[in-house]
């Protein structure tokens, strides 16, 4: 994940049905990815289409009937799709949140993965194409950045979507739909692409998985076409004879001799039965990937309003003042919001406090709960120092590594706590967040280049 490019949306959606905009996963032909949370606070994924689609009709009513598909896929490969609107300005698909890895992305960082991982993998995605078959969806971009390795599975995801683009009239010279290295002949040749096409796609992306190469080897976009359209996969870099078997039937010439999704689902059920898959899902990087993944949409990176004339790019805390306001000794409530700045600080902050009324009849006042104070730090390198202060009390680490979080008990109000963090890093990018019972009070942070960076921040809460 990273920041937010000034562009981006900070929320998406309307009424009830809005997601707040936290980061950037990636972004593609079709349009930009972003991690995201409802307004109930569960965690999303939100596909947001590109500009120069949405402006086409065709492509909303196509988006809107393959949406409306989508959603009847089920079983527990694919990612469930949570909300889409098709009218809006922008369309836009909301799906859950996956802490995962793509399979292009963990066999380039990690190499490839082991038969048992692959086998493992093969289930997986036969049993999420027999859910999107039989919904009537083809995916036709199956690949490895499109399946996703999880903790407990592999998930596909993008399906029935990606081949919207054949609807829209792309007028630009060279513009060709699908991957080249994992599209089957039949879409090469620019025919009619059905089911069958995902198996050819589900060999070549099994084949890159357990390799690390690509099935029709490495060159321009028109050498690798030219060599599904004409050529054969090479296969010789797969020991096991089963799984080798298993990808040239997927990856035969002819559609109509390649097996179904629900036949796929057989083989390997049948060979991770016989033992293949046995042990561990994944190898241990991975898995620790994975894990990192997951704690990272805990602690997002954080997009600064605007950043401040900092040459280096370094954008200072967000101050959020909190008040609160009583009723005899009956606590009524607290403001959430004063006034937000960057730079020097040298603006006033003017807290906001709401006024209340006790009631004549007061209940039993309750006993205040002490609050939870909670430092949150995330960033791409490992912070060479740290030191936090609450309340006089100070603690200093040393090569800490990102993400990290403490939590510290502060009283009550109306009782203020003072606090106070300031760290050291390399060139590279660290954030921070500072809440106050899960509500964020202060944030600062960015990207420092050339030589190592002192960080800090303070407040009252």
């Amino acid at each position: 994940m990273r920041i937010l490019d000034p562009a981006d949306p900070r929320w998406i959606g309307t009424g009830g049905r809005r997601y707040r905009v936290l980061a950037r996963i990636g972004s593609g032909g079709m349009g930009v990815v972003y991690f995201g949370r409802s307004t109930g606070g569960r965690s999303v994924t939100i596909k947001r289409v590109h500009p120069e689609f949405a402006k086409d009709r065709e492509f909303r009513r196509r988006f809107g009937r393959e949406v409306a598909a989508a959603r009847k896929v089920g079983g527990g490969f694919t990612a469930q799709v949570i909300d889409a609107d098709a009218d809006a300005r922008v369309p836009y698909l909301v799906t859950e949140f996956l802490p995962a890895l793509p399979v292009s992305e963990a066999v380039h960082e990690f190499g490839p993965l082991p038969i048992a991982s692959v086998w493992t993998l093969a289930v997986g995605v036969a049993e999420a194409l027999v859910s999107i078959h039989r919904a009537g969806v083809v995916h036709r971009d199956l690949k490895p950045s499109n399946v996703l390795l999880t903790a407990d599975g592999p998930r596909v995801i993008d399906f029935g979507i990606a081949h919207l683009a054949d609807a829209v009239p792309l007028t630009r010279p060279g513009i060709r739909v699908g991957s080249p290295g994992f599209m089957s002949p039949e879409q090469v040749a620019g025919g009619p692409v059905g089911p069958a096409g995902d198996i050819f796609s589900f060999g070549a992306m099994l084949v890159y998985a357990c390799t690390g190469a690509e099935a029709f080897g490495e060159g321009s976009p028109d050498e690798k076409m030219a060599r599904i359209e004409h050529g054969s996969p090479r296969l010789d870099g797969i020991a096991d004879e089963a799984l080798r078997e298993l990808l040239e039937s997927c990856m035969d010439r002819s559609p109509s001799r390649r097996p179904t999704a629900e036949r796929l689902a057989e083989i390997t059920a049948s060979a991770t039965e016989d033992g293949r898959s046995a042990g561990a899902w994944l190898p241990s990087a991975v898995a620790s990937a994975i894990v990192a993944r997951e704690r990272e949409a805990e602690n997002p990176p954080i997009t600064p309003d605007r950043p401040a004339d900092d040459p280096r790019r370094w954008w200072r805390g967000r101050r959020v003042v909190l008040s609160a306001a009583f009723g005899g000794a009956l606590a009524i409530g607290v403001g959430t919001s004063a006034t937000a700045w960057y730079g020097t600080g040298s603006k006033p902050a003017v807290a906001l406090t709401p006024t209340a009324t006790a009631s004549p009849t007061v209940a039993t006042p309750t006993v205040a709960r002490p609050r939870t104070l909670e430092f949150n730090l995330t960033g791409n390198v490992t912070i060479t120092s740290l030191r936090y202060e609450v309340n006089g009390r100070t603690a200093t680490l040393r090569h800490v590594k990102l993400p990290w979080r403490k939590n510290v008990s502060i009283p009550p109000l109306p009782k203020k706590s003072t606090w106070r963090l300031s760290y050291r890093f390399p060139p590279g990018k660290v954030w921070y967040r500072v809440l106050v019972d899960g509500f964020e009070v202060w944030s600062g942070g960015g990207l420092s280049t050339g030589t190592p960076y002192n960080g800090n921040g303070h407040g009252t809460v």
